[in-house]
């Protein structure tokens, strides 16, 4: 049987952040593809279907649930996992932005590799579902 390396498209505009997700993604045997902004994940989501797509909630002037609404919304991206990133993500404070909502998994910055790699491998199996939905799926702390 042959291993299939995953593909990741990274969405965030803090290029330091980007640049080390990307040394840990390889690290765990991922395919990890940066972009720093919504026009540019929308482009490589269309261009290389990644297998998940790892994007953070703000983007300068970017709001990363309009860029996950529009992923939803395109029939060629439609299907692909979405992990929501932030480093200000409060369940209780954004819980009218979750139901629906177009992102599957919710990560808060700072995370290790480990939760990352585990969000990963949970949106991959996870695929079947509908998005997001609150009683389902796990908000993965650092």
């Amino acid at each position: 049987m042959q291993y299939e390396r995953k593909i990741v498209l990274l969405v965030d505009d803090d290029n330091e952040f980007l640049s080390e997700l990307q040394e840990a993604l390889a690290l765990s045997g991922y395919i990890p593809i940066a972009v720093s902004n919504g026009r540019e994940a929308m482009k490589a989501a269309r261009k290389i279907r990644p297998d998940v797509i790892l994007l953070d909630l703000k983007l300068g002037n970017e709001n990363g649930f309009a860029v996950a609404a529009r992923i939803r919304k395109d029939p060629v991206t439609t299907n692909i996992p979405v992990i929501m990133m932030s480093g200000s993500f409060n369940p209780l404070d954004h819980s009218n932005l979750l139901v629906p909502s177009a992102a599957n998994i919710y990560l808060n910055k700072p995370f290790s590799q480990k939760d990352v790699v585990r969000g990963i491998q949970t949106a991959l199996t996870d695929k079947t579902e509908a998005p997001f939905d609150l009683m389902k799926h796990l908000l993965l702390d650092a």
